[in-house]
């Protein structure tokens, strides 16, 4: 465990955390994703770099592979990152890895949970994320499906989907501690698997907040979306140039 911030397990409510998820086994990529070097820094990086220079974050957990902890902590130091609590092992799926997160935070406060494959992420979002989870304890980011949605059967298009409503959630997304924690319990007790931690919180009976992302926040499932990624990052380093 790496601990750069002091913090107790009776800290402040009003505390904002991260968990950086950097465990998955990229079944669909064909390898650990989050460890491919994306102009000189692993994948995972870009979203670790936002939780660190937001001004509102008081520490956050980053959740890998058991076999890459001691990798991880190594960059942690190269990097100096000050506002990580822990590097910390990932289990064998995602919900695994979030209660492992969870578990190496305080009791109180408020968490963002995000995907470390989601490299655009910027530090005004956790801002204002944080800001609106004070108001209600489950709050995400998304955007609206703008894609014709058909229903396919055997290969054949069966339907129209109306699409009217419909989001694509994203992460970060954000929870009161205490909140999710109850979520993931009864999760446990109930022997319910999710791929999304709002789903959780929607079975206690609270609906989460939406809060409209970008379209640009993208998750890197496949190698096309890896080109796209390494795209976008040159094209908005060339933009920051004077």
């Amino acid at each position: 465990m790496i601990v750069r911030v002091g913090m107790g397990r009776n800290e402040r409510a009003e505390c904002n955390y991260g968990i950086v998820l950097a465990a998955g086994r990229g079944r669909r990529f064909g390898g650990l994703k989050q460890f491919v070097p994306v102009r000189g820094k692993p994948l995972f990086f870009y979203s670790l770099k936002a939780f660190e220079n937001c001004p509102v974050v008081t520490g956050f957990v980053i959740v890998t592979n058991r076999s890459r902890v001691n990798q991880v902590k190594r960059w942690v130091k190269r990097w100096r990152f000050k506002k990580v609590i822990a590097v910390v092992a990932g289990g064998a799926e995602r919900m695994d890895s979030v209660e492992n997160g969870i578990f190496a935070l305080p009791e109180n406060g408020y968490v963002a949970i995000h995907d470390g494959v989601r490299p655009f992420i910027k530090p005004e979002m956790l801002t204002i994320g944080f800001r609106m989870c004070q108001k209600f304890p489950a709050v995400a980011f998304g955007v609206p499906v703008t894609d014709t949605l058909k229903e396919v059967v055997a290969n054949r298009i069966t339907q129209t989907i109306d699409r009217s409503g419909l989001v694509a959630i994203h992460t970060p997304q954000f929870f009161a501690l205490n909140l999710i924690r109850r979520a993931y319990a009864q999760a446990r007790n109930q022997k319910i698997t999710a791929s999304d931690d709002c789903e959780l919180v929607q079975r206690l009976g609270i609906s989460p907040r939406f809060l409209l992302g970008s379209s640009l926040n993208i998750k890197v499932t496949t190698r096309d979306d890896l080109n796209l990624c390494q795209a976008l990052l040159s094209w908005t380093s060339l933009r920051r140039k004077p």
